[in-house]
């Protein structure tokens, strides 16, 4: 069985005993420099069985379908990442190649993450920071979070944990989700969420279904007092949030993006860099399960198959 294991990241994500271990498991081909698909030596070619197991760093976060069908014999996919949108999961199924995701490695600290960006804009930081950091005891009045309402779109393992933050705030709780439930908030729905939480961070999956799931109604219908905290794009409209901060529509609307303009919006806007995940627990975390799922694929065993 042969490994391709594709990163730029490899001599910082993995410890001696953890190659050690892939090298059990197979014959491993490293490959770190981010110079194509192409380039990786034998991927195209040979009649052995594979794995590829790929870091979106070395991609831009897209593999080719043409990829894909180009490798011989590949029997299973193993993404770096929870997220899989940047890879046609149902393509991959087709040709009956199992694509297997990483889970819970990155939810405390994109969970914290989340928590810092409604700390930030609840003390209205963007606005003081654009201010050059002078003090105005009237504009840069902030709000106090304890006794306040929390809604959380999603309860995953990354919601799940932002309640939990939320909660220890000192905060009431409630959330909407499809499926998941959890006795300890309460569970409304996703209209009531929006119209009567203080604080709204949306911590569902991104991928078709929940494309849009927030509509622009939905928004319009939030309290003007209102935080709107996202550590995920594509399931509402950014550019209205934009539009309702800078009209005072909305106290405040944070965000993340691959170059970070904080200083080019109007208003209590936090548009932070995409840091999220970026802990030094989480890469722990993440090398760990990447290696383990990498080694029960070389067994034909995907735990955490998504298609």
């Amino acid at each position: 069985m042969k490994i391709f294991l594709i990163s730029p990241n490899i001599n910082a994500l993995f410890s001696p005993d953890q190659i050690d271990s892939l090298k059990q498991a197979g014959d491993v081909i490293f490959h770190s420099e981010v110079n194509g698909f192409d380039s990786v030596e034998g991927l195209f070619t040979g009649d052995e069985d594979r794995i590829l197991a790929i870091d979106p760093d070395f991609c831009d976060w897209k593999v080719p379908n043409d990829v894909i069908e180009r490798i011989p014999h590949l029997k299973a996919i193993v993404l770096q990442t929870t997220s899989f949108s940047w890879l046609d999961v149902n393509f991959a199924k087709t040709l009956s190649i199992p694509v297997i995701n990483l889970r819970g490695f990155s939810k405390i600290a994109v969970a914290e993450w989340a928590t810092m960006m409604v700390f930030a804009l609840a003390r209205r930081l963007p606005v003081i920071i654009k201010d050059e950091w002078k003090q105005d005891y009237i504009k840069h009045q902030g709000i106090e979070l304890r006794g306040k309402t929390a809604g959380i779109i999603g309860l995953g393992n990354i919601g799940r944990s932002v309640a939990e933050n939320m909660a220890g705030l000192g905060m009431k709780v409630q959330y909407w989700s499809k499926n998941t439930t959890d006795d300890r908030f309460e569970r409304v729905e996703l209209s009531q969420l929006m119209k009567t939480s203080d604080v709204i961070i949306p911590t569902v999956a991104q991928n078709e279904e929940t494309h849009g799931l927030i509509t622009d109604e939905m928004l319009g219908s939030m309290k003007k007092t209102a935080i709107f905290a996202s550590i995920i794009h594509n399931v509402y409209n950014h550019d209205l949030l934009l539009k309702m901060v800078a009209n005072d529509g909305l106290f405040g609307y944070g965000f993340e993006e691959s170059k970070p303009s904080m200083l080019d919006h109007k208003g209590n806007v936090w548009a932070g860099p995409e840091l999220a995940w970026c802990t030094e627990d989480s890469m722990r975390k993440n090398a760990e399960q990447w290696v383990e799922a990498i080694i029960q694929a070389t067994k034909s065993k995907f735990p955490n198959r998504v298609n």
